[in-house]
């Protein structure tokens, strides 16, 4: 699997600050935000263009669950997103569309 490097600058005292108290927890830096922009992909990209993804890249599994473990918990938050989009979508009369991908 292909993998994108993402830097971004922090202040350092703060990131050794962050770092030993994750260390605490067992956890590292990387691994949070990994975590978190996990969460964002999935908050923000919608479910079909997840699934072409996922169709086009079957190896990019995420390293930190087992495929059994992912399913209940992405389709709970699918099923809390569609109701909030279902929910303003009706307030306005509009639906929303996605991005179209092309590769």
């Amino acid at each position: 699997m292909k993998q994108q490097t993402i830097n971004l600058k922090y202040s350092l005292a703060r990131a050794r600050a962050l770092s030993h108290y994750l260390e605490k927890q067992g956890k590292t830096i990387e691994g949070a935000l990994s975590s978190h922009i996990d969460d964002l992909y999935d908050a923000l990209v919608p479910e079909e263009v997840r699934e072409y993804v996922a169709s086009q890249n079957p190896d990019d599994m995420r390293e930190d669950a087992p495929e059994s473990e992912q399913k209940p918990e992405k389709s709970s938050r699918q099923t809390a997103r569609k109701k909030h989009s279902q929910t303003e979508s009706a307030g306005n009369g509009q639906t929303e569309s996605g991005p179209v991908l092309a590769m």
